[in-house]
């Protein structure tokens, strides 16, 4: 069985072949356009027009899925940054012979957890775990779920649920809730951010995006310039911009592991697989570990992996397509 598997950001939209035979998912070839289709249907074209093949052999797809930056209604995601809605409707339309499905694009890094991309994942605190690589198997069989975090063009959190065979994934919009600084020197870099936003409260995606870590290089004295330039600099990992960065993000990890109680956490998105010293600053595990009592020994006993590997979006939504295929009764899955 054929799937064709797309992640669609705000950014690039991709687009991968998958195989599944005996419930075991492989990629094939893919491409990579840009999110700045003026609708939904024109960058479906697109994919058609300058797929290798003409998109022939896109007609031997038997599911589509579809994961993208929003919170899912009735097979529809209107994008969070981007100008078009992700819609199964106009997919069936434009492949009518395929089954649909569209997810939150962090529903699919949460079922990459379930995939062989983990296998390369980073233990950023070992949580018991000290040199140990990351185990899949071990995860569906717990009883507690992975709270999977990334920051990218926005910022996406999602939490896989265990279960032999059976996984399923909790989707969120947990980025846009309000972030918590602390201490007047947060505090005007929040009112910073604020007058940046046009006024409006700072969220946790505002702090934890590429466009935050850009607004909190300029807050501290940089110039106005994209996280691609001025991150690649050799003093970075040890700049102010990257200890402030790295401390908010831990903070906003520790909220969610304090929340949810999970196994372990999966950092992944574009910012820290790009640029990963903004977790593996000591300042990320400082503010992590801040707590006390029996707080900071559960959050001591969680593992915080990096999945960094940039498909991992896309072997997420085929393992959920897989899924999918199967208790529709679709091919071989």
């Amino acid at each position: 069985m054929d799937m064709l598997s797309a992640d669609i950001g705000g950014t690039q939209s991709r687009f991968f072949r998958f195989s599944c035979e005996d419930r075991e998912i492989s990629i094939k070839e893919g491409i990579v356009l840009s999110s700045r289709a003026s609708s939904f249907e024109a960058l479906l074209e697109e994919l058609f027009s300058k797929w290798p093949d003409g998109g022939k052999i896109l007609k031997d797809v038997s599911v589509l899925i579809f994961a993208a930056a929003g919170p899912v209604r009735e097979g529809r995601v209107v994008m969070t940054n981007a100008s078009f809605a992700v819609d199964a409707a106009v997919a069936k339309a434009r492949f009518p012979w395929a089954e649909c499905l569209v997810m939150n694009d962090f529903e699919a890094q949460a079922w990459a957890c379930c995939t062989p991309v983990m296998e390369q994942a980073e233990s950023l605190l070992p949580g018991g775990q000290a040199g140990r690589t990351f185990g899949v198997a071990e995860l569906l069989r717990g009883r507690a779920p992975a709270a999977v975090i990334g920051a990218g063009t926005g910022l996406g959190a999602a939490w896989l649920i265990p279960g032999e065979g059976r996984p399923f994934v909790l989707p969120s919009e947990a980025g846009h809730v309000p972030f918590p600084f602390e201490g007047n020197k947060e505090r005007d870099f929040a009112d910073f951010l604020s007058a940046r936003r046009g006024g409006v409260e700072a969220s946790a995606e505002h702090v934890l995006s590429g466009s935050g870590l850009a607004l909190l290089h300029e807050y501290l004295g940089g110039a106005p310039e994209e996280p691609a330039v001025f991150t690649q600099g050799p003093g970075f990992a040890s700049s102010e911009c990257c200890r402030w960065f790295a401390r908010f993000y831990g903070r906003f990890c520790r909220m969610a592991a304090l929340a949810l109680l999970p196994e372990c956490v999966v950092l992944t998105g574009g910012v820290a697989g790009k640029t990963p010293a903004l977790v593996r600053h000591e300042a990320f595990a400082d503010e992590f570990l801040r707590a006390r009592g029996g707080q900071k020994a559960f959050l001591e006993g969680v593992p915080v992996w990096l999945n960094a590997h940039p498909q991992a979006g896309l072997w997420g939504a085929a393992r959920a397509g897989a899924a999918f295929a199967q208790n529709r009764g679709v091919g071989h899955s």
